[in-house]
């Protein structure tokens, strides 16, 4: 059986581990790849937040001492060499992560570091005077053609635009979705999927019932 995921994964990765586990070929490609982007703030802020460990990677030179960091998820979290005062429990439910967010913010500015592809998903639950979105990074799609699989696995809304523009799902492949986003994205090109969270899958089960029907 082969698996596609549309990233690629650390040796030591739980999908990898199960793979050798179970027995199938695992094909990892991303399909993105990023550029920086000169954007920087233009108002004050008190809070920085960050959706992604990518965010952080290109935006973290604006946070200073006084600066409160906060991000999506404990899967970002490990990414960020910052003291983190907020961090979301909600990775595959963001509107809910954009209320719990906004609670805490109360009244203080944020600053949010996005992509070019960015969907507003948390800034998009405060008004536009409180916060400043600034793209600090383009994300570029890099189609290609990617053998045929029992299983696809995207791990964003952009890797799955970009699988989709040289690629379609062969009839009775399953389909798993990282977060709502995707799942959402997928559902809008006619692909249902199921969707994972990397806090909440255990691969080994998730993938068994399919090596071993």
């Amino acid at each position: 059986m082969k698996v596609f995921i549309s990233s690629e994964l650390e040796a030591n990765h739980p999908l990898v581990t199960a793979s050798i586990s179970l027995g199938f070929q695992l094909i990892q490609h991303s399909l993105l790849s990023f550029s920086a982007l000169d954007g920087v703030p233009t108002q004050p802020y008190d809070i920085v937040f960050f959706s992604s460990p990518r965010a952080y990677a290109f935006g973290r030179q604006f946070i200073l001492p006084e600066t409160k960091v906060a991000c999506v998820s404990e899967g970002t979290a490990r990414h960020i060499q910052h003291p983190i005062l907020w961090c979301g429990n909600s990775p595959s439910k963001p509107a809910q992560t954009a209320l719990e967010f906004k609670q805490w913010v109360g009244e203080r500015r944020v600053l949010f570091p996005v992509s070019s592809r960015s969907l507003g998903s948390i800034s998009s639950a405060f008004p536009p005077a409180q916060i400043e979105c600034i793209t600090v990074y383009k994300t570029i799609l890099n189609p290609r053609v990617v053998e045929a699989c029992a299983v696809y696995i995207f791990t964003s809304p952009s890797n799955a635009d970009a699988f989709l523009l040289q690629n379609t799902i062969p009839g009775g492949a399953k389909v798993i979705a990282k977060g709502t986003s995707t799942q959402e994205f997928l559902q809008q090109h006619g692909i249902e999927s199921t969707y994972f969270t990397d806090e909440s899958i255990h691969w080994e089960e998730a993938l068994a019932p399919w090596v071993n029907p």
